[in-house]
């Protein structure tokens, strides 16, 4: 299929990009940059700031239209509702939807499938009253605008299968709502929002992925969709599993008056209950991966957040087999090559010449100007697919790093995926905004250096 995607690269976008290439569809990007560089998986990208028309070569790069489109861009929400924010949330959500159907009416066929993102906002507090599609819609400032967002949809014509998907609460290690609920419990100090009794509507990343991939290809599925998993659970049993999970207390309790001081009238949505149910999806024969809670919340927490261990993932696709890649990438020598000079990066040692299992290799660099001495391990070795080396000496408590190479389309995607913990926690997060600055910085760096040296990029339109 030919597919046009929004919102690639973001939580959901990303992984439904990648997994949309894995089965063979050939995607068209639509971000706000139109750089290929941004996405981590082979497609067109073109700039779009969600308002206006679509560039025409995108509309019809060789005379082709468009299979389907998976619209998922859109302001963050998570953020403090000033005038200015809930102008910018509910533009970047009605409006582009508008603009985009507009624009592709311009076509001979219009997709035969439309997946647009919505939320399961529209049903407000539901007062702990279980929510099915079915159950109507609550007013107020994100309820209405999900109103508008799915209501933009009955500009396509009868032949287009149409899907709102509303999402609940997106659970990923990676970014989202989950690592921000992390931060008090580090520390010791996590705990229910107020008395706990509100309703949270939670789904794993993958289940999340596989349920737009499910309605993608699913003719049943059409209209309002609920992406959450099959059992909401109460806010103090969602603190209790993740406290329970990293074996740390969940006692605080966060006042609720402390809470609308902070955030303002986006409070309402940590404060709401949302028991919502997906009747829809479990009716079309999807199959959850995770429909409980205590089992994602071990499959996302258990090794990388335990007493201060922090998660940093950097992805990139590039065209090529593993096989023609690996050997770059695992040669020590060449990590000088791709890490940025003001490190002042050089290997002055290593056990043995060839590759292995248990390989020591030492480095010398320079962090904010002080020279730092590095010990790596190599823990496993399992070309051309992946390596994980571990530091035995250097500047953190703990940095293990494991390097991952996939066929995915007719490249690579290439996943750097790092456990890392500050010595001397927890004080030493202090220098955490530091340190997580320096870290995105390096691997941008790599990034780019990547693209130069490698001469492989995404096709763009």
């Amino acid at each position: 299929m030919r597919i046009l995607l929004t919102g690639g690269t973001g939580l959901i976008g990303s992984q439904v990009g990648i997994a949309l290439a894995k089965s063979g569809h050939d995607i068209t990007a639509l971000t706000r940059k139109g750089n290929p560089r941004d996405l981590c998986f082979p497609a067109r990208c073109s700039a779009w700031d969600h308002a206006t028309p679509l560039p025409s070569a995108v509309l019809a790069p060789n005379g082709e239209t468009f299979d389907a489109v998976i619209h998922l861009a859109g302001e963050p929400v998570a953020q403090r509702w000033t005038t200015s924010v809930k102008e910018r949330i509910k533009e970047s959500r009605v409006k582009s939807t508008k603009a985009l159907i507009q624009s592709l009416k311009q076509l001979k066929v219009l997709p035969s499938v439309w997946l647009n993102a919505s939320a399961i906002g529209i049903y407000g507090d539901n007062n702990h009253q279980i929510q099915t599609e079915s159950a109507p819609h609550a007013s107020g400032f994100l309820a209405d605008v999900c109103k508008e967002w799915e209501a933009a949809l009955s500009e396509l014509p009868a032949t287009t299968r149409s899907v709102s998907l509303r999402f609940g609460i997106i659970l990923s290690n990676e970014g989202g709502a989950l690592p921000k609920m992390l931060t008090p419990f580090r520390y010791g100090v996590g705990g229910p929002i107020g008395q706990g009794r509100q309703m949270m509507s939670w789904i794993h990343i993958d289940d999340t992925t596989a349920a737009v991939m499910h309605a993608l290809k699913t003719q049943s599925v059409v209209g309002p969709v609920n992406v959450v998993a099959p059992n909401p659970v109460s806010n103090a049993e969602f603190t209790k599993e993740i406290g329970q999970t990293i074996g740390m207390p969940a006692l605080m309790p966060a006042p609720v008056f402390m809470l609308k001081l902070l955030l303002g009238e986006m409070s309402s949505i940590i404060l709401s209950s949302a028991a919502v149910v997906p009747e829809k999806l479990i009716q079309s024969g999807f199959v959850f991966q995770y429909p409980t809670l205590n089992p994602c919340l071990q499959n996302l927490l258990t090794v990388n957040v335990r007493k201060g261990v922090r998660i940093y993932v950097a992805r990139q696709w590039i065209k090529g087999t593993p096989v023609e890649h690996f050997p770059f990438f695992s040669a020590a020598e060449n990590l000088e090559t791709i890490t940025p000079p003001w490190l002042h990066f050089r290997i002055t040692a290593k056990s043995s010449e060839i590759m292995s299992n248990g390989v020591l290799i030492d480095y010398k660099l320079r962090i904010k100007g002080l020279p730092v001495r590095w010990r790596t391990r190599i823990e496993s070795w399992a070309p051309p697919h992946q390596f994980v080396d571990t530091q035995l000496k250097g500047p953190y408590k703990l940095w293990h790093h494991t390097h991952t190479f996939e066929s995915v389309g007719d490249g690579t995607l290439m996943t750097d995926r790092v456990l890392y913990k500050m010595r001397f926690w927890p004080l030493g997060d202090v220098a955490l905004p530091m340190v997580k600055h320096d870290v995105e910085t390096i691997f941008s760096y790599r990034k780019s250096v990547i693209d130069r040296l490698l001469g492989h990029k995404p096709h763009s339109s």
